[in-house]
């Protein structure tokens, strides 16, 4: 019978044009995807469903892909948060959420700024700028953007109201859980500074791709989880340190350091870097 109501459910959600979002509701009505003012009541919860199942998805796909790797276990140098409590359960909640809205604003956004020289939709607008180029832009101007935010919040005079509530975990290891656990103020910034980065990408730097502008939120959600586990995970080869999980974790025991999100780029330049200790790493 769940199953039954589900496919119903999602049956209304299908894309009627290659022009416009239009999809068909109950009664054979129209609407929008990106005017909810055009939604029925059932597509608010269905929106909010999809959205978070795929964040719990993503979330255990953190860890499958960490045992997969076999990645050794970055020993513990702070102390772990071993029971959370109100108010982590509370903004956690909250948080995931708030996702559910900000991915609506993210596909609105997008919408409403299509164009060649923006965003392109269309499969056959794909090109190695509004992809290849794109995608690393997009990284780098994002944690150009968080790095500096991240280090005001440690500013003495704002630390105890908003980020202090994050460093009570010292050795994160929940991933998404412990990833979002963090004041709300701090994760609206933090998530909406994804928009923020691709209105001044694809305005100034280089046209994106949908796409890729996908690629950037499911990987950053991605790599922000992997970042508050155990697992040793690095890039190599021709992008090693590109990104390595301990960085982060050296941020967690050690908060006046590694303040990037994704990459240690901006910290390097800042001079807020701290490498992991070697005599640690090969433990």
């Amino acid at each position: 019978m769940a199953s039954s109501t589900a496919r119903v459910l999602l049956q209304q959600f299908f894309l009627a044009g290659d022009d416009d979002l239009l999809l068909k509701g109950a009664g054979g009505a129209v609407f929008l995807l990106y005017n909810a003012q055009t939604w029925l009541p059932h597509h608010y919860l269905l929106w909010g469903l999809l959205v978070l199942a795929g964040l719990e998805i993503l979330a255990c796909l953190v860890f499958v892909f960490g045992h997969a790797c076999r990645a050794a276990s970055i020993p513990m140098r702070g102390k772990h948060l071993d029971v959370l409590e109100k108010w982590d359960l509370i903004f956690i909640s909250f948080n995931k959420l708030a996702t559910t809205l900000f991915s609506y604003h993210l596909l609105k956004f997008q919408w409403f700024s299509s164009s060649p020289s923006q965003f392109a939709w269309k499969i056959s607008e794909l090109t190695w700028m509004n992809t290849l180029v794109a995608l690393p832009s997009l990284y780098v101007t994002y944690d150009f953007f968080y790095t500096l935010f991240h280090r005001c919040l440690h500013h003495r005079s704002v630390y105890k109201y908003i980020h202090k509530h994050h460093h009570r975990q010292k050795a994160p290891s929940r991933g998404n859980v412990d990833a979002v656990n963090v004041h709300p103020v701090e994760f609206l910034i933090g998530e909406y500074n994804h928009l923020f980065a691709l209105w001044l990408v694809s305005r100034f730097v280089v046209p994106v791709h949908v796409y890729t502008s996908l690629v950037f939120i499911v990987l950053g959600g991605f790599l922000a989880s992997l970042n508050h586990t155990r697992f040793d995970v690095s890039t190599s080869g021709w992008c090693s340190g590109l990104y390595e999980v301990r960085n982060h974790d050296v941020h967690h025991w050690f908060p006046e350091s590694n303040y990037g999100q994704y990459l240690m780029l901006w910290d390097h330049v800042f001079g807020s870097f701290k490498p992991y200790p070697e005599s640690r790493k090969k433990e």
